[in-house]
């Protein structure tokens, strides 16, 4: 088997039944089974989202926020100030922890919105609501490096709707 880096490795390429790592385009590709592949931003990004399914037991809506907030160390680093799993809910108050960098934002709120169907940020109780809000915008979370991961992230959060990305 040789793949070159304009090639990306298909199910026929694995000799395997169970995972194998391969590396494309300096990302990691990790087969979980033949007809279902999860792409991780790093080995980190696999660690947190294996463990944290393992602890909490995910649904769709959650394994997309684990997926989302795992993508980003800070997030990864401040996940329990985030994600309340006693009560099984988000604090919309995060968005606002001094901790938040540009990027941070925009895989919590992509989180928020995968898990939530909503935009939480945009109802905490200011006159900076409605600019939270339009913080929401494909624009404004996509513009940035992540934005295939949270392809991925939504692939998740609407497996039934994204099975064949062919197009139809």
């Amino acid at each position: 088997m040789s793949l070159t880096a304009d090639e990306p490795p298909t199910a026929a390429d694995n000799p395997l039944s169970g995972q194998l790592l391969l590396l494309y385009r300096g990302f990691n590709i990790i087969t979980m089974k033949k007809e279902n592949t999860i792409r991780f931003v790093d080995e980190a990004h696999k660690a947190f989202y294996e463990q944290q399914s393992l602890n909490l037991k995910p649904d769709i809506y959650l394994r997309s926020l684990l997926y989302t907030l795992g993508m980003c160390g800070d997030t990864r680093r401040h996940f329990d100030s985030i994600y309340d799993a006693g009560l099984r809910g988000i604090d919309p108050q995060a968005i606002r922890e001094p901790w938040q960098t540009g990027a941070s934002l925009k895989v919590t709120r992509l989180a928020f919105q995968l898990f939530t169907d909503s935009t939480p940020t945009a109802y905490l109780d200011d006159a900076a609501s409605f600019d939270e809000c339009k913080k929401y915008s494909v624009s404004d979370i996509f513009c940035c490096s992540y934005a295939s991961f949270f392809i991925e992230a939504i692939n998740l959060r609407y497996p039934e709707y994204l099975v064949n990305s062919g197009g139809g």
